[in-house]
């Protein structure tokens, strides 16, 4: 019976995609704070087989009050078992936009019960407001010019160039890179075992070989993207950094 089950974890497994290693669009960090206050708060051993199996279908129905949902969902994640992550799993596809981040969550803790059980040792889960995919974590950054100074045509190439390099180097992967008059925004994905400092101040260095031009300082986050004017907030307080 037990590899009959084993063999059900691995099927499933190995038909998620690894970008559910750590959620692709990630999850806003207030979800995820509530979502492990209230985890942490339920007492598990107090719903029977019957009572799981009650909620699993109500949690399809439209009348169902979304409080009760995120109970049921959470209790579904924390059984770890093929059915829970199946349950989950067809609930995300159609999950009311209020509970989309919640069902996430839900999903990615039934599946670290599921590879703890097959691997029989503990299995950790990774959340951030900007996910990631499979083994690297998604984070936003920005760089400035010295001293304000707008960029000229070649030093854009070359800020395009070296970060295209350390990022490669660093086997990360430059989704997106925006370069301003004066200052620059990307977004990388990142291995969990590469520290994203490395990967920013590389790139910095290395633009600074062709002439010493980016300030040192810079922003960094993996929880949101910024709004414009939180943008030339952060931009202003680099710039104080710099004094």
């Amino acid at each position: 019976m037990k590899n009959e089950i084993d063999e059900q974890i691995r099927d499933i497994l190995q038909s998620i995609p690894e970008r559910l290693t750590v959620a692709e669009g990630g999850v806003d960090s207030s979800v995820q704070q509530e979502y492990l206050e209230h985890t942490n708060k339920l007492d598990y051993d107090q719903y029977s087989e019957e009572d799981i199996s009650a909620r699993s279908q109500s949690l399809f129905g439209p009348s169902t009050p979304l409080g009760e949902k995120k109970e049921t969902l959470a209790i579904l994640a924390h059984r770890g078992t093929v059915e829970s992550y199946r349950t989950i799993e067809r609930y995300l596809k159609t999950a009311e936009q209020e509970l989309e981040g919640w069902s996430v969550l839900a999903l990615q803790e039934c599946r670290m019960f599921l590879e703890g059980f097959l691997l029989d040792q503990n299995v950790g889960m990774v959340m951030t407001g900007l996910g990631g995919e499979g083994n690297k974590l998604r984070y936003f950054f920005m760089i400035r010019s010295r001293n304000d100074v707008a960029f000229t045509s070649a030093q854009k190439v070359t800020i395009e160039r070296a970060f295209s390099y350390i990022c490669r180097r660093f086997d990360s992967i430059l989704e997106e890179m925006q370069v301003h008059e004066d200052y620059a925004t990307m977004r990388v994905l990142v291995p969990l075992d590469v520290a994203v400092e490395e990967v920013i101040e590389g790139g910095i260095g290395e633009s600074n070989t062709f002439g010493d031009f980016l300030d040192v300082n810079y922003y960094v986050t993996n929880d949101r993207i910024p709004m414009e004017a939180k943008i030339l907030h952060y931009l202003r307080e680099m710039g104080r950094g710099g004094e």
